[in-house]
C-alpha cells in the first residue's frame, strides 16, 4: 500500500449498547497498525485511548480469605489512557462531580450543559444527555425594571451531581455569596428536561450574617419526590445548610453549626473545612463532611462530632492524605464499609482511594480496619484544584461495584466481593410492655378495644401470639 494514501475503512462501533457502522477516512503511513479505539461523540468520530486494567494485584483479605478486590477497567493518567484531550471527559476544571445510576457513571459537563454517561461495566462512553436550556435560569426584572428577563442562577451552573435513594438524578449550581440564587434540579434522564427541587433566592434574608457563603457541592438522602434531606456545606464557615423535603416540597433551609470548640475532636479549632467541601448524608440526622483541610468526619444532626480518623490506630490517622474530598458508606454481607479519597495529587503515590471495614458493632472509627489502597500506583498527579475524588457504590448480593473518579486524573470501576456469612441475632420487640383498664361494670361491657404491635428482625421463624381464654 502506498504510504500516506487516503482510504476508507468500515469501523464497527458500539454506541449505547447497539451496533452502528460508520465509514471514516484516515491515513496509513505503512507503519504500525492503528492501536487506538474510535468512538462517536456528537456525531463526530474521535480517537480515544483503549480501556485498560489496573496492573496491580490485590491480595485477598479476611481470616478465611473471604474478601476479594479486583479492577474491571481503568482510565488514569498514570497508566497513560487519561492524558490528552482525546481522553479527558471534558475541559480541564469543568467536570467536578460523579454519581452512579443503574450501572452508569454520570458526570456533569458544565461547558456543554450535558451529562456525560459512561457504561460502568465496560468503561465505554455512551451518548451524552443534552439538558434543557432552561436549567439554572429564572425570570426576574431587568436592570431598568421595565420588563421581565431571563437570568442565570448562581456563579457556575451544572457544577455537581448526585443520585438520591430512589434513583432521582439531581444537579446543582455553585454560589459564592448569600445574594446568589442556589438551585437544584431533578433531571429526566430520558429527555434532559428538568424540574426545580430547590430554588433558594432568599439566603441573604434568611441568613443575613453569612455574607461569605459558598456552596460547591451538595448531598442527599431519601427520595426527593416524597421525603428527603438535602445538605450543602459553606466552604467559608463551620456551617452545613439543610433542606427538609416533605411530600416532594422543599421547606426553608436551616443551618447546622459544626461544633469546633470541643477539644480532642477532628473539628476542634477549625474555622472552615477547607476548599470545595463535600457533605454525604447517611440519614437526616447523621452525615459525613470532607474538605481539603480535613479527613472525612462523621457529624450528628446538631453539629457535634461523632467520629473521625484521629480515633483510628493508623499513624496520624489520615492527616497526610487531606486534600481530596469524597467518601461513601455501604453495607455488604451484613457488614459496614467506607471507601474514601486518600492521597492527593502531591503525594508520593498520588490520587488514591482506600477501603475500610467497621470491625465493631457500634460502627465507631476506632474499630476501622484498612483493607486496600487503590489504584496501587495512584491515578495521577495532574492538578485538581476543585478537590473532587468521588467514590460511588452499587451493591448486589455479595458484590459491591465501586466506581471512582478523581478530577483530571481518571475514573474506573472495581469489584469488592465478600463470601462472609454474618449471623444476625433475632430480635423481637413490642410497642408496650402491658395494657390495662380492661375493667367494666357487669352489663356495660365489653371494655374498650386496645392494640399493640409486635415486630421482629433477623427472625428464623414466625412469631406466634396465643390468645388468652379470659
Amino acid at each position: 500500500m502506498k504510504k500516506n494514501s487516503s482510504i476508507l475503512i468500515g469501523i464497527i462501533l458500539s454506541v449505547i449498547g447497539l451496533n452502528a457502522q460508520a465509514t471514516l477516512p484516515f491515513s496509513y503511513d505503512g507503519g504500525n497498525p492503528l492501536t487506538s479505539v474510535v468512538r462517536l461523540t456528537a456525531g463526530l468520530a474521535v480517537s480515544q485511548s483503549p480501556v485498560q486494567i489496573d496492573p496491580a494485584s490485590y491480595s485477598v483479605k479476611g481470616t478465611n480469605n473471604e474478601y476479594s478486590f479486583t479492577n474491571k477497567w481503568l482510565f488514569s493518567k498514570n497508566i497513560g489512557n487519561y492524558s490528552g484531550s482525546i481522553d479527558l471527559l471534558g475541559t480541564i476544571g469543568t467536570i467536578r462531580g460523579m454519581a452512579v445510576l443503574n450501572g452508569k457513571m454520570l458526570f456533569p459537563d458544565r461547558n456543554n450543559k450535558k451529562i456525560i454517561v459512561v457504561n460502568g461495566q465496560t468503561g465505554a462512553r455512551e451518548t451524552d444527555l443534552t439538558l434543557a436550556n432552561n436549567i439554572f435560569t429564572y425570570i426576574g426584572r431587568n436592570k431598568d425594571n421595565t420588563a421581565d428577563s431571563i437570568w442565570t442562577a448562581g456563579v457556575l451552573t451544572h457544577n455537581d451531581l448526585k443520585v438520591d435513594n430512589a434513583g432521582n438524578v439531581l444537579m446543582s449550581n455553585l454560589i459564592n455569596s448569600n445574594t446568589d440564587r442556589f438551585q437544584i434540579w431533578k433531571i429526566d434522564m430520558a429527555t434532559g428536561n428538568s424540574t426545580l427541587v430547590i430554588d433558594e433566592a432568599n439566603l441573604a434574608s434568611l441568613f443575613p450574617t453569612a455574607t461569605n457563603m459558598r456552596f460547591d457541592a451538595f448531598g442527599v438522602t431519601g427520595d426527593v419526590n416524597n421525603s428527603a434531606t438535602i445538605m450543602a456545606v459553606n466552604a467559608n464557615a463551620m456551617q452545613v445548610y439543610k433542606w427538609k423535603i416533605v411530600a416532594g416540597i422543599a421547606l426553608a433551609p436551616t443551618v447546622i453549626n459544626l461544633n469546633n470548640t470541643t477539644s480532642g475532636t477532628d473539628l476542634f479549632g477549625l474555622i472552615n473545612l477547607g476548599s470545595a467541601p463535600q457533605v454525604f448524608p447517611v440519614n437526616e440526622n447523621l452525615f459525613y463532611v470532607d474538605g481539603n483541610a480535613t479527613n472525612p468526619i462523621l457529624v450528628d444532626g446538631t453539629g457535634n462530632f461523632v467520629g473521625g480518623f484521629t480515633q483510628t490506630s493508623f499513624p496520624n490517622g489520615l492527616n497526610a492524605y487531606a486534600g481530596h474530598n469524597g467518601i461513601a458508606e455501604f453495607s455488604l454481607s451484613g457488614e459496614t464499609y467506607l471507601v474514601a479519597a486518600a492521597s492527593n495529587t502531591v503525594a508520593t503515590i498520588p490520587s488514591t482511594f482506600k477501603i475500610y471495614r467497621y470491625t465493631n458493632s457500634n460502627g465507631t472509627f476506632s474499630g476501622l480496619e484498612e483493607l486496600w489502597s487503590f489504584p496501587q500506583a495512584g491515578m495521577g498527579n495532574a492538578s485538581n484544584t476543585y478537590r473532587s475524588a468521588i467514590p460511588a457504590v452499587e451493591v448486589s448480593g455479595q458484590t459491591a461495584k465501586i466506581y471512582v473518579y478523581t478530577g483530571e486524573n481518571g475514573y474506573g470501576m472495581y469489584e469488592f466481593k465478600s463470601s462472609k456469612t454474618v449471623v444476625q441475632t433475632p430480635v423481637v420487640s413490642v410497642s408496650t410492655n402491658s395494657l390495662s383498664a380492661f375493667n367494666y361494670t357487669q352489663g356495660n361491657g365489653p371494655s374498650t378495644e386496645q392494640s399493640f404491635k409486635v415486630s421482629g428482625a433477623n427472625l428464623t421463624s414466625e412469631i406466634k401470639i396465643p390468645a388468652i381464654t379470659n
